[in-house]
């Protein structure tokens, strides 16, 4: 079975009409606030393909609204990061210090 660009489509919108329906009913997957920042980083990306100014700022508003819906979980990974540096130190810190004995 091919993809073609209609069966994309269609996919794409039944995907999104199933979670707007979700929503509705009230099981949230919190992936419909993410949406239209997601489209607009889309749409301004390829704005920016085709020269389009409009296209940065579209870009820029979406991709700045998109980063505070995110700001949770990016703070899970950067505390992650920190650990995981954390301990790469330590760890070189006792690798260096069997060497010296």
């Amino acid at each position: 079975m091919s993809m073609n660009r209609s069966k994309s489509w269609a996919l794409i919108l039944i995907a999104v009409g199933f979670l707007i329906c979700m929503h509705q009913v009230g099981m949230h997957f919190h992936v419909m606030g993410l949406l239209v920042p997601v489209v607009m980083v889309g749409l301004g990306y390829v704005g920016i393909t085709h020269g389009k100014k409009m296209g940065w700022l579209i870009f820029g508003i979406g991709a700045l609204i998109l980063i505070t819906k995110l700001s949770g979980f990016l703070a899970i990974v950067f505390a992650v990061w920190l650990m995981y540096y954390g301990y790469r130190l330590l760890k070189k810190q006792n690798d260096s210090a069997e060497f010296r004995l």
